[in-house]
């Protein structure tokens, strides 16, 4: 009985003794604003089963074994893990604070930052690598072939040539479709903005970048934003997109300094294939004897022998390849440094460098120097300073430009293609009509010097109420450009007046004040609110002024010394402008559940450019996005790990006119001596003002999907738009007896119609190995719906007149080829669409049905059928002659579609990156074969072979090519010899990088080596240069017009980046 009395008090004292070795801990844990946090996975450290979880209101309760230990370790998705020793505590309350690591990503907008998932408009972000940026020389090339619905134009072979953006088409007729660019707040002109031309005559001069100054290195990363909703909050300055560029910050540690270098070389990438000594000493044999002259070379075998008057001469001719001679390596080298840092309170970001590049002319180069400064602090615990400033300077030797507009005797294009091959003593004093393509190496300069300041200075403090804060910043951006064009006496300007000297200069300044406050909280963990309002303030100062001078008694100081030219062409003229934008602004965008957004901005702009009446307009727009893929009946798919529909709609504007485009503007109108043997100046009205000029209006809708599928493998976006300007600025006719043809007015209306899609695909990601293919393709429509502006008159096209609304472009030149115009604007139609004749081959000595003036060997230009012989209202024969109502639509410069992709490898410490960009469906009127492609018996000029060899003659008939002689001297129209096919593939960007073991070493902490081509390849069937022709991008009437547009650079660069 003893020891069954025994044994049942010790198994009633068992259970007691435990339950008294152990001890129940309870406790509330919150979120980092306060608010209960339930699912925190509570857990005995080292323990595998004793655990417990807080409930709704964050509450939990667990008992722990005295032989346990007495810390508990708190855990939740998103925030970072806590350990909580609990040995002297048995009641406890924490706040668990956000994993920065986990969060879910961040994005720049207009004014503000929103979470990725809470997007609601269409935005393409660029996330820059440094091994892309340290070879890029300019912010565009970075977009190029990596956003959907961005297309990129420029020339690689010209350093500092200008370079032009569309997104989303065609929005204005005005020239002006350059996207809006904003540096951490601040707010950039436009890449077209170049100092005005001061030259005179038959003078062009190409526009350089305006964007030099922005920094590839320094970008962090790069926000395309292409629908209303999302560029709606730029209002009036908003309608051509925005591009967003955040610069780089330091990050809390020690001290990173990173450093870069590269050198290149830079080659020509194509080549006209043009007569060589033999077949040009041919062609000029047969153009003298069809003239009844002696030939001019004497050709046994290899040699070429000069003649004169069919008497070969002591005279050795000297043979040359023209494209060899002035087309050359171009070598360059950057450099450049960084140093970053931070703690607890801030950081910085400190960054130099330098860089000298050579083009592919003999003497091109652009030499620049940059620095950057960024600094964030918190002063104490709600107020923070945020400072940026950055510098540039540039010197840029624009020797390839030469006149843009001019033939053969003014361009060094076209110099270089078309002067004759073979050079005897005796025809120097016979060329008066040619110069030596040398002369554009050694004695003529187009200079510029030019610097930029950016800076901004901010003040965020956090106001009493959580989540709200207010924002004080100040930015500004400083412009200062110098350009001088000299012609000396061995090129054709300066020797018809005496060496010829012009300078313009550009000075802007623009400062902006932005008062925002925000809110930015999450309430019972299903509602997330973002909003912000504020008032803007911006002005913006432009200095311009031109002078020329020609007739110089010295040429030796060229450029320096403006006061030896002894005929002042063109009087130093001062244009000073002046513009201000007052802006009330707002955004909402609220999140319920993490499944519902919506977003809502207006923008009201008052812009100074207009009178009272107009100067005010609201700039709406309302966007909803659905995260379907955190609904429950799509994860129980377990298709998509991410699955959103975006819908928005917005209108924006554009305010393209100048800053006094409403009043009566009055300029210089001709100079005339007086009788004291001085120069008086006319002053003229220039124009008829319009005071009810306003802005032009882009309504928009955009309907989105953003997906991810197969475990992330697969992610895109697919975007469908509709965009409409209304208002178009355009030049109304008004009666001549007003003193003027034309009057500017808001009527008329364009449409662009697209879809984009952007595809991600990611089949290997190991720690070893990743594969990945990106692509992104954009199709686009744009027309004319809307030319009211215009009368209406008769149209022709294939032989048919309709009543229709439409205008002309500009004449490409104003020379003897090309005066005439290419482009039409047409109501209905696409824009900018080529008109001119049809041809159809050659005319044949049999033919019988010549038109007017033909004969046999022209060109045969369809007579369109314009007359109705059998009057049964059908037209069924041609008039025979050619004028101008013969001509119709020849080609279509828009691209049916522009696409870019990407793959990226990478095994271990080896990568491999290729870019491939590509446009397809556009044509280009190749200008330069108005005379390379037509023998017109001038022997002084150079030609293609296929025209020379391929030439129509009596006992040889062609078809393809006109007889030798056959010239195109003030053509009324453009024919569609000239028109061909713009498509092309590019190879644009291939690198391979290999990253140096550097661990074992005290002074590295990474090193990586890499080669890389740019503009390696280019598949096309286009002949001229290079099918991605910018001649005149920043011209709203003169498009895809190929026209001394110089070639391409293929640039092969090796480098090195490391980080100490």
């Amino acid at each position: 009985m003893k020891i069954i009395f025994r044994l049942i008090i010790l198994s009633i004292l068992t259970p007691l003794a435990a339950f008294a070795q152990s001890k129940t801990v309870t406790g509330t844990i919150n979120d980092e604003m306060g608010l209960p946090l339930p699912g925190v996975v509570i857990q005995v450290k080292d323990s595998k089963n004793l655990g417990a979880i807080t409930n709704f209101d964050g509450v939990f309760k667990i008992s722990i074994p005295s032989e346990a230990k007495q810390i508990l370790v708190l855990s939740y998705l998103g925030y970072l893990t806590e350990e909580v020793d609990v040995s002297e505590n048995i009641n406890i309350s924490l706040n668990l604070n956000v994993d920065t690591n986990q969060l879910d990503e961040v994005v720049v907008i207009g004014y503000g930052t929103v979470l990725k998932k809470d997007i609601t408009g269409s935005l393409s972000s660029v996330i820059v690598k440094d091994e892309v940026a340290n070879q890029s020389t300019s912010v565009d090339q970075l977009l190029q072939g990596r956003a959907a619905g961005v297309q990129v134009i420029q020339n690689g072979g010209s350093p500092g040539s200008g370079i032009s953006v569309k997104i989303r088409g065609t929005n204005s007729l005005r020239g002006n479709n350059e996207p809006l660019y904003v540096i951490d707040g601040v707010i950039i002109s436009s890449a077209g903005e170049d100092v005005s031309n001061a030259g005179v005559g038959n003078q062009g001069q190409e526009t350089q970048n305006g964007l030099n100054g922005i920094n590839p290195r320094d970008i962090e990363s790069i926000q395309v934003l292409k629908d209303a909703s999302a560029t709606a909050i730029y209002g009036s300055r908003g309608a051509n997109g925005v591009v967003l560029i955040t610069t780089k910050k330091g990050k809390k540690g020690k001290v990173k300094i990173s450093a870069f270098l590269n050198s290149s070389v830079r080659t020509i990438t194509k080549k006209y294939d043009v007569l060589d000594k033999f077949g040009f000493a041919k062609y000029v044999n047969e153009i003298r004897e069809m003239n009844g002259d002696n030939p001019r070379y004497l050709v046994e075998g290899a040699s070429i022998y000069a003649l004169t008057d069919g008497v070969q001469t002591s005279d050795v001719p000297e043979f040359f390849n023209w494209q060899d001679e002035v087309y050359t390596e171009g070598y360059s080298q950057k450099f450049g440094a960084s140093a970053s840092g931070g703690g607890d309170k801030g950081n910085y970001y400190i960054s130099a460098g330098f860089s000298n590049q050579e083009g592919i002319v003999k003497g091109s180069s652009l030499k620049s120097s940059d620095i950057r400064i960024n600094l964030n602090q918190k002063l104490n615990d709600n107020l923070q300073l945020k400072a940026r400033l950055s510098g540039f300077f540039s010197t840029n030797n624009f020797v390839q430009g030469g006149d843009l507009i001019g033939n053969s005797n003014r361009s060094f294009v076209r110099q270089a293609l078309a002067f004759r091959p073979i050079l005897v003593a005796t025809d120097i004093n016979e060329d008066v009509f040619s110069t030596n393509p040398y002369a554009w190496i050694n004695d003529f300069s187009d200079l510029s010097k030019g610097s930029r300041y950016i800076g901004s200075l901010g003040l965020t403090y956090k106001l009493p109420v959580k989540g709200l804060s207010y924002e004080a910043k100040f930015g500004g951006n400083i412009r200062s450009k110098d350009r001088r064009r000299w012609y000396g006496l061995s090129t054709f300007q300066g020797n018809d007046s005496g060496g010829s000297l012009s300078i313009s200069t550009l000075y802007t300044k623009s400062h902006q004040f932005n008062n925002l406050l925000r809110f930015n909280r999450k309430f019972n963990r299903k509602h997330r609110i973002n909003a912000m309002v504020g008032v803007t303030y911006d002005v913006r100062k432009v200095e311009r002024s031109i002078y020329a001078v020609e007739d110089f008694i010295t040429t030796q100081f060229t450029t320096e010394q403006p006061a030896f030219g002894e005929v002042n062409r063109r009087p130093l003229t001062l244009a000073k402008s002046d513009q201000q934008i007052f802006s009330l602004l707002g955004r909402f965008n609220y999140t319920y559940n993490n499944k519902y957004t919506l977003t809502a901005t207006m923008r009201r702009d008052g812009v100074s450019k207009f009178s009272e009446s107009n100067k005010y307009g609201n700039f709406p727009s309302f966007a909803l996005a659905w995260n379907a893929g955190n609904e429950s009946f799509i994860e129980n798919l377990d298709v998509f790990e991410s699955l959103k529909f975006r819908g928005g709609w917005g209108q924006i504007g554009n305010h393209g006119i100048n800053p006094y485009g409403t009043l009566s503007n009055y300029g210089v109108s001709s100079l005339y001596g007086n009788a004291s043997g001085g120069t008086n100046v006319a002053i003229a009205l220039l124009g008829l003002s319009n005071p009810d000029l306003t802005w032009e209006t882009t309504e928009q809708l955009n309907l989105g999907v953003d997906f991810s599928t197969l475990n992330e493998v697969v992610s895109g976006t697919i975007d469908i738009y509709d965009k409409t300007t209304k208002n178009l600025l355009q030049n109304s006719n008004i009666p001549t007896s007003s003193g003027f043809s034309n009057i500017l007015v808001n009527k008329g209306s364009i449409s662009n119609k697209g879809v984009e899609v952007a595809l991600n695909f990611m089949p290997i990601s190991t720690d070893d190995m990743e594969l990945s293919f990106g692509g992104n393709i954009s199709f686009n429509k744009t027309q004319i719906t809307n030319l009211n502006a215009q009368p209406i008159q008769g149209f022709y096209e294939n032989g048919a007149v309709t009543d229709r609304r439409f205008y002309f472009g500009n004449a490409i030149s104003r020379g003897v080829y090309f005066k005439t115009l290419a482009n039409v604007f047409v109501e209905g139609e696409e824009s900018s669409l080529f008109y001119g004749y049809q041809t159809d081959g050659i005319y044949q000595t049999e033919d019988t049905n010549l038109v007017e003036g033909a004969v046999p060997g022209d060109v045969r230009i369809v007579d369109q059928l314009t007359e109705d012989t059998d009057g049964d209202g059908i037209l069924d024969s041609g008039d025979g002659v050619i004028d101008l109502k013969d001509r119709t639509f020849i080609g279509n410069p828009n691209p049916d579609f522009v696409y870019g992709f990407n793959i990226n490898f990478k095994y271990k410490r080896f990568t491999v990156k290729a870019l491939f960009n590509g446009v397809f469906g556009n044509d280009i009127a190749n200008g330069n074969l108005l005379q390379l492609d037509n023998a017109e018996g001038l022997a002084f000029q150079n030609i293609l072979p296929r025209a020379y060899n391929n030439a129509w003659r009596p006992d040889n008939q062609s078809n393809t090519h006109p007889r030798i002689g056959y010239n195109i001297i003030n053509d009324a129209a453009i024919t569609d010899r000239i028109i061909e096919d713009g498509s092309y593939l590019r190879l644009n960007n291939l690198t391979v990088g290999y990253d140096i073991l550097v661990k074992d070493t005290n002074l590295f902490n990474t090193m990586n080596i890499y080669i890389a081509g740019q503009n390696l390849f280019t598949w096309t069937n286009y002949s001229g240069y290079n099918p991605e022709i910018s001649t005149f991008s920043y011209s709203g009437l003169i498009n895809g017009v190929d026209f001394n547009g110089g070639p391409n650079g293929r640039t092969i660069l090796l480098g090195i980046n490391m980080s100490f």
